[in-house]
């Protein structure tokens, strides 16, 4: 706590978040804090949170012991769940924004990664999905489900999907900015026809993905100019997506799949007889990576501009036996300038949005729990629970050399048990005298 007050003045950011309820008994800089330590504590959920809500270490942890007076509780968990409903979402999310920008200011992103570049993967998660409860701001889709008579038929699906951009490295994965999905009743109006028969109509359909993708981007490098390339799946192997990234100064590396799509269907045709460029042996990870490499590929249409194609064959030396594994990347921009081992590097480095993002967010810190389930009130605790990830991610790896990657094979293993020594001591810290400024 020490260092979250001196390094990131994380007291004052939980302070500033502020709601529109009307004289409150509870500040909403309070609830943010209690909500906050309930995301780095990875309290399980509002009924776990209850009794803690009463217990004075938690209320000197959230800085609520003076403030709370001779009260035995802060607040019910209905009013953090009416608060969160409430919250201004600028003021929620300018604490994680100020948390990465202040270790920007301390050159922690200073040396980059491959290529002396950073890099933000984007991709589509959706943390959970009913067929009962729903709100507003839910998508819709129909399943065919089979009933106890053995007869087919549709159901409806409600569930809320975000596009979310991680900033990726060797050793940091923190949370750039996240932006949902919109159903179609909530999308601005579409154009349609020409010249002076333009009218606006509703879209007919849910937002799909790269839409959003292509909001949450444009942010991502208004609020951090510092990114220089995204990584992505096939979704976004497309000349709309590469020409808004372009346009944005940045680069790009992105998986593409179909083989029978410009520009890999030419790169593949190039390729046809040739012998691999380059052959590389990793002997950390005990592969043997043959390597094809086409740069200046203008054959998709819809993109303007030359566009580098590679392609990376790894065999694992200790199953020589097993088949290999086949990647091919379409690279621009800034990426160019990457050896085409590490493009492939790069691309496999995606795989972190999935593994330490939304596998770990959703297993380990509960947010595939519906806490609230409000539009805006899912966001504030998304933020909330997410600046205290990005917070913990920092000070583990700066301050605790001991833990995660630098320690073992099992990274968040060693994260839970840093947790457990947290809440250990915390339930030890009764009789302890709390600096709360």
């Amino acid at each position: 706590m020490a260092y979250g007050r001196k390094v990131y003045g994380l007291g004052e950011r939980l302070r500033g978040v502020v709601d529109t309820r009307r004289a409150p008994r509870t500040s909403a800089g309070l609830v943010a804090a209690a909500v906050f330590y309930t995301g780095l504590l990875r309290i399980r959920s509002f009924n776990a949170l209850e009794p803690r809500l009463g217990e004075k270490p938690f209320l000197r942890l959230i800085g609520a012991a003076g403030a709370a007076g001779e009260k035995e509780r802060l607040c019910s968990v209905d009013t953090v769940g009416r608060s969160l409903c409430r919250m201004e979402l600028d003021s929620v999310r300018a604490i994680s924004m100020a948390i990465l920008a202040q270790a920007e200011r301390n050159k922690v992103f200073r040396e980059g990664w491959h290529g002396a570049l950073r890099y933000v993967a984007i991709d589509g998660w959706e943390p959970f999905c009913s067929r009962h409860r729903h709100c507003e701001e839910c998508l819709v889709r129909r399943v065919r489900v089979k009933g106890d008579d053995a007869e087919v038929r549709e159901e409806e699906v409600f569930y809320h999907r975000y596009a979310v951009a991680l900033l990726i490295d060797e050793r940091f994965d923190l949370l750039l900015d996240f932006e949902p999905l919109l159903p179609k009743d909530l999308r601005p109006l579409i154009p349609k026809g020409r010249g002076e028969n333009v009218r606006l109509v509703k879209a007919a359909l849910d937002e799909g993905e790269q839409t959003a993708a292509t909001r949450l981007i444009r942010r991502v490098k208004q609020t951090f100019g510092w990114v220089d390339v995204v990584v992505a799946d096939a979704l976004y192997a497309n000349g709309p997506f590469l020409t808004t990234v372009d346009s944005l100064g940045m680069g790009a590396v992105v998986v593409a799949r179909k083989e029978n799509e410009e520009p890999l269907r030419e790169a593949l045709h190039l390729w046809a007889d040739q012998d691999p460029h380059k052959i590389v042996e990793d002997a950390k990870a005990r592969e043997r990576i043959a390597l094809w490499d086409c740069p200046d590929l203008e054959t998709l249409m819809s993109y303007d501009g030359k566009i580098r194609c590679v392609r990376g064959s790894i065999t694992k030396l200790d199953h020589p036996e097993k088949a290999s594994s086949t990647w091919c990347m379409l690279v621009t921009g800034k990426a160019t300038r990457l050896a085409p081992e590490k493009v492939l590097a790069v691309a496999r480095a995606r795989w972190h949005i999935e593994n330490t993002g939304f596998h770990q967010w959703t297993t380990r810190w509960k947010l595939a729990h519906v806490f609230r389930h409000h539009p805006q009130g899912l966001r504030s605790l998304f933020w909330l629970f997410l600046a205290a990830y990005n917070f913990l991610t920092l000070f583990q790896y700066l301050q605790l050399r001991c833990y995660g990657r630098d320690c073992g094979k099992d990274v968040t293993r060693t994260i839970s048990r840093l947790i457990d020594q947290m809440l250990d001591d915390l339930a030890c810290s009764q009789d302890l005298a709390w600096d709360t400024s």
